[in-house]
């Protein structure tokens, strides 16, 4: 079975932050939704970032680097879209 349609989103550079690790990328999100209706759609589980790099919290170093990574939605304390670099 083929699919004829598609979906369009867009594409926003983010920081996630959980208890451990600091991750920056990019991810996908809806036009009209925002990041937190992401997080409180029940149908998935995890959040896709590209581009992703993981800074440890305590020595600021970049852990890995990776061109796809799924974060659990559960394990998200902060997430934030739209950064102005100082």
């Amino acid at each position: 079975m083929a699919y004829n349609a598609f979906v369009k989103k867009d594409t926003v550079d983010a920081i996630i932050r959980t208890s451990g690790e600091k991750i920056e990328g990019k991810i996908f999100k809806l036009p009209s939704n925002r990041l937190l209706d992401m997080l409180n759609e029940g149908s998935e589980s995890f959040i896709p970032v590209i581009d992703a790099k993981v800074y440890c919290l305590v020595t600021g170093n970049v852990l890995f680097q990776s061109e796809f990574l799924a974060v659990n939605k559960q394990h998200i304390i902060l997430i934030a879209d739209h950064l102005v670099p100082k």
